[in-house]
């Protein structure tokens, strides 16, 4: 049908046209549609059967232009179709972390998929102070999988060249080169500061020439680094989760890009959590601090370190099934072993400087984070905001010495200790 924007009032006729859909519910006169979307990119519906509460499905559907900036913002409805591809594509390789879908429609740029209605956003309970024992496995899992089985050491030439050429992903690459490599790095009308940072703080980022060079090269890493399919907004905003489940939601940002991308992203925001949790735990929750810091710190190193076990696991058994001549001769599998620490090396580098870029980007960019947006002390909130610009600062300018995840959680600590939350003392360099 004819592309138009569906309204509460018009999605029950669209259901009943929908073949897979009338398979589904067993009758349309009791549908409960609610929105839950955030308001920034698309509209997307929770709708149930309220005779048949099992019935329950989730409509998300993209709109011709930026949701949160209105028409004047053109952007492509056709994004849609990148995220539904993503979605078959990581569905394939980590079925337990995607959720199913029922019905897509590129001409209506809409998906209709399981309502996860028995988990929730992972920010969200955080936020809570609420833990998660099986996070760092479900994330490095899905991070090893979707990386590795889409990335030239996998496929044949032709098919990953033929999957590139299906994801070439133009706007929203371009809003991810402005909102988290560039505008958030000099004074650009986007940006929104907290009302307590200073010009002192925002120099501190804008006035650094260290910085400039620094982000400017892991801009071109992201622009030129077609190494596999990430998901592309891989915060704990697209993760939905409950105690025994990690789901992997909202990948319309998913292109070609490089392996550290989501690693970095993912990372940067448990950063970011760490940092208002100084703050969250004490002020809000009325917490000792320690543990729930502690238990972000322990799931970022067990994501990283458990990713690398994981993505050797997938190379190495990858090269001994495939017999490739060029691995076959006396001593190849340790000369494998060795490109494969040169290549795990190479996405560290780059995923400490994107969680950095990410750091930064939340805190003078214009997307916040509600970990520390919905912190109502302003003053308090410029503290922490000052704290997340510093460790994502130094992430950014020394990821090329930072050798381990360990030295990643040496500086959050070394910035932010673990049991208190001091106003930090950034001055413009």
């Amino acid at each position: 049908m004819p592309y138009e924007i569906l309204t509460k009032e018009t999605i029950v006729d669209y259901l009943k046209k929908t073949e897979s859909m009338r398979k589904f519910f067993s009758s349309f006169d009791a549908l409960d549609i609610e929105e839950v979307g955030d308001g920034n990119l698309n509209f997307v519906y929770k709708i149930t059967n309220q005779k048949q509460p099992t019935e329950t499905v989730v409509l998300k559907q993209a709109v011709p232009y930026l949701r949160c900036a209105g028409e004047t913002w053109p952007l492509s409805k056709e994004r849609m179709n990148f995220e539904i591809m993503a979605l078959e594509t990581h569905k394939e390789l980590h079925p337990e972390g995607i959720p199913d879908i029922y019905h897509h429609d590129k001409e209506m740029s809409l998906v209709i998929m399981r309502n996860l209605n028995r988990h929730k956003i992972l920010r969200g309970e955080m936020n809570q102070g609420k833990i998660f024992p099986q996070l760092a496995d479900h994330i490095s899992t899905f991070l090893a999988r979707t990386i590795f089985r889409t990335s030239d050491w996998y496929l044949g030439s032709h098919d990953k060249k033929e999957s590139v050429k299906q994801f070439i992903n133009k706007e929203l690459c371009e809003l991810t080169e402005n909102f988290i490599f560039t505008h958030p790095f000099y004074n650009a009308s986007s940006n929104s500061y907290s009302p307590d940072l200073t010009p002192e703080d925002i120099n501190y980022i804008h006035k650094d020439g260290r910085v400039r060079i620094a982000v400017a090269e892991l801009r071109h890493r992201f622009k030129t680094g077609a190494e596999c399919l990430v998901h592309g907004d891989l915060h704990t905003g697209s993760i939905m989760v409950n105690e025994t489940d990690t789901y992997m939601i909202d990948p319309e940002f998913a292109f070609y890009g490089p392996a550290g991308f989501d690693p970095g992203l993912f990372i940067g925001n448990l950063l970011l959590a760490y940092v208002a949790h100084g703050y969250r735990q004490e002020e809000l929750l009325k917490r000792d601090p320690l543990p729930y810091r502690t238990w972000i710190l322990d799931t970022i190193v067990q994501t990283w370190e458990q990713f690398v076990t994981k993505f050797n696991a997938l190379w190495e058994a990858h090269i001994i099934a495939s017999q490739d001549p060029f691995w076959h001769y006396e001593g190849a599998l340790a000369d494998h072993e060795k490109l494969r620490q040169n290549t795990i090396d190479g996405i560290f580098r780059d995923a400490v400087g994107f969680a950095g870029c990410e750091m930064v980007r939340r805190t003078l960019g214009i997307a916040k984070v509600s970990d520390v947006k919905e912190i109502e002390d302003t003053e308090a909130r410029a503290e922490l905001e000052r704290l997340s610009l510093q460790i994502g600062k130094e992430l950014i300018t020394d990821r090329q010495q930072i050798k381990s995840i360990q030295e990643v959680i040496d500086i959050a600590t070394r910035v932010s200790p673990l049991t208190t939350t001091p106003v930090a003392s950034v001055k413009c360099c």
